[in-house]
């Protein structure tokens, strides 16, 4: 039994319990009724996840330089305790520009959190001569974050139910203190080689270099731009739950079981990337996950037509099953990534990997403000499923010809 309690695996323990308790989200299950405490409505969801993902791009460069230039143990501490400043602001403030602020906090959080974790996943496995153990610890790192927001689903419907929104804003800021003070155990891992380039102005300029070298690599490119493009649309169909659950009239226990399946499934993902399709060739879930999105985006007109609870439900949980599906090609995506650049330069990398989804995914969001006012939610995503067959089948084509075997 003591090989089990080895350094290594203790260290990755504490990592693995740091950012679980990391994505303990109570306010996640409950986001549009705290947002209606404040005076906003559904439509404000859609276009402050909006203002959410393009926080985040503009966030990627700067974050992505940090990353390379301090350690990324350091950069995790700083999600946690940014994000906890977003709570304590909530706690105390409110209205439509303390949610605001709040999410552009959150939104700096996620990125040094997206940003630092599969980078120091890769090197502290490097380190210690287990890098091609990485799909396998990624894929289970993936299991533990959705698991915690799963959690967090079903004891922040009952806290908000129980005691309002001001205690589980409490716990949620204690939590998180609690997270940055085991990120704080781990070991701080140096760079194997000097990094030359650290002014901000050089990192910029590299990060053109990169973001050009991978896009010239056609073995990598087009698996970059779908991935992104499927997490975009992910990010879209998991911001509408709340609203088509509210149209159809759920109660509030609800809003707690439909995210726990939703982050239940994701978990469950990680440990099927994990566990049965490390060696897989991610190429062969490309036409099967096209076809899902289009089964996905039929579901959304179904729950907005009908508006039926039992119909509905069914219809979210087909939807979290399909996200579910793509998480798993996202993670042997990104392990894959990994192989392609050297340590001083992932940071980078997990910037220009981001960078699609959360780009598109801001477009989609903060326009459906626009579309929403103008139009109705349902003709909203008839013009977003359009744009998708157009661009998702040209892209297909695309990684379809490339005759490098993923």
């Amino acid at each position: 039994m003591l090989k089990y309690f080895n350094k290594l695996d203790l260290h990755i323990v504490d990592f693995n319990l740091a950012l679980f308790l990391r994505s303990v989200l109570l306010l996640t299950p409950i986001t549009l009724l705290f947002y209606q405490e404040n005076g906003l409505t559904a439509q404000h969801l859609f276009f402050f996840q909006g203002v959410f993902y393009l926080t985040s791009i503009l966030s990627e460069i700067p974050v992505g330089y940090l990353s390379d230039a301090i350690s990324r143990k350091f950069l995790l501490f700083l999600s946690c305790i940014l994000y906890f400043t977003a709570i304590v602001f909530w706690i105390n403030f409110y209205g439509y520009y303390v949610i605001l602020l709040g999410e552009i906090m959150f939104a700096i959080s996620k990125v040094m959190l997206d940003n630092a974790m599969p980078g120091y996943l890769y090197d502290y496995l490097s380190k210690n001569n287990k890098q091609n153990t990485m799909v396998k610890y990624y894929g289970y790192l993936h299991f533990y974050l959705a698991f915690g927001t799963a959690i967090a689903s079903v004891l922040g419907t009952y806290l908000y139910a129980k005691f309002g929104s001001g205690k589980l804003l409490l716990t949620e800021a204690f939590v998180m203190i609690v997270a940055a003070m085991l990120v704080g155990f781990l070991p701080t891992i140096k760079p194997t080689t000097k990094n030359n380039n650290l002014c901000f102005s050089c990192k910029v300029k590299e990060f053109i270099l990169n973001a050009k070298s991978l896009y010239s690599n056609n073995s990598i490119k087009w698996h970059i731009i779908y991935s992104g493009l499927l997490t975009s649309i992910s990010i879209l169909l998991s911001v509408s739950f709340q609203p088509l659950m509210q149209n159809a009239l759920f109660p509030i226990f609800m809003f707690g079981v439909i995210a726990f399946s939703n982050h239940g499934i994701r978990a469950l993902a990680g440990i099927v990337a994990s566990k049965w399709m490390r060696n897989f060739n991610i190429r062969g879930l490309v036409i099967p996950l096209y076809l899902l999105y289009i089964l996905a985006f039929l579901c959304v007109f179904a729950s907005i037509k009908f508006a039926n609870v039992y119909l509905v439900t069914l219809l979210i949980i087909l939807m979290c099953l399909i996200v579910g599906c793509q998480l798993v090609f996202t993670i042997l995506h990104v392990s894959r990534l990994q192989e392609f650049v050297e340590m001083n330069n992932r940071g980078n990398l997990m910037s220009i990997n981001n960078f699609i989804s959360r780009s598109l995914a801001a477009v989609m969001l903060i326009s459906s403000k626009l579309f929403i006012e103008k139009l109705d939610i349902m003709n909203y995503f008839v013009i977003i499923f359009v744009l998708y067959l157009i661009i998702c089948t040209f892209i297909m084509c695309k990684v379809y010809n490339v005759k490098e075997e993923i």
